[in-house]
């Protein structure tokens, strides 16, 4: 009767170092793989998706019927200044998308519901509007449908938790003699 050897093979020990290292590979590895998911506003470019932020509500987040703490909380920069007056709380904020783009964004809200928002985009010349102008409408009516046009003005219909809502768009360039967007959101009721 033979008897049952048990070979073993020499085991070498895995040094932390090779454990911790291999841990960050995989977490780069992971994350890397989760982050390559690209914003909805990413086809518009760079500008747009800085100013829009997000592809939810109506412009930067924002629905009609938000209170003014909840839209501090979603817009918590550059508010220059704050005011109630005959019951209509007024916020109004000045922001830099780059060096030579700025905006301002006022959020009208009587009786501390959003009803109206306004958004004035200064860039450096009046091409540069007129491309952001087209990329504007090309989200606009991407997402609400051909606008209509009166003038200088191209005006959208959206249907929301609040009911219709009026979004306005013009580029106001040649009157201000360099770029200008106007972008105005508000209840059609009013």
């Amino acid at each position: 009767m033979q008897k049952n050897k048990n070979y073993s093979f020499p085991q070498k020990a895995v040094s932390p170092f090779f454990i911790h290292n291999s841990f960050i590979l995989f977490m780069l590895y992971f994350l890397a793989s989760c982050s390559c998911e690209k914003s909805p506003l990413a086809e518009y470019g760079e500008s747009f998706e800085q100013l829009m932020r997000t592809d939810s509500g109506l412009f930067r987040g924002m629905d009609l019927g938000l209170t003014k703490e909840q839209i501090k909380t979603i817009e918590p920069n550059g508010l220059k200044e704050e005011d109630n007056n005959d019951g209509v709380n007024y916020l109004f904020y000045e922001l830099n998308l780059d060096s030579v783009t700025t905006y301002t964004l006022a959020y009208y809200l009587p009786n501390n519901r959003l009803n109206s928002i306004e958004a004035d985009i200064y860039l450096l010349n009046e091409p540069e509007a007129a491309d952001l102008f087209a990329v504007f409408k090309k989200y606009f009516e991407k997402k609400y449908g051909q606008a209509l046009v009166d003038g200088d003005f191209y005006f959208w219909t959206a249907i929301g938790r609040m009911g219709k809502t009026r979004i306005a768009l013009a580029d106001e360039s040649p009157t201000y003699k360099r770029g200008k967007l106007t972008l105005v959101i508000h209840d059609e009721q009013d």
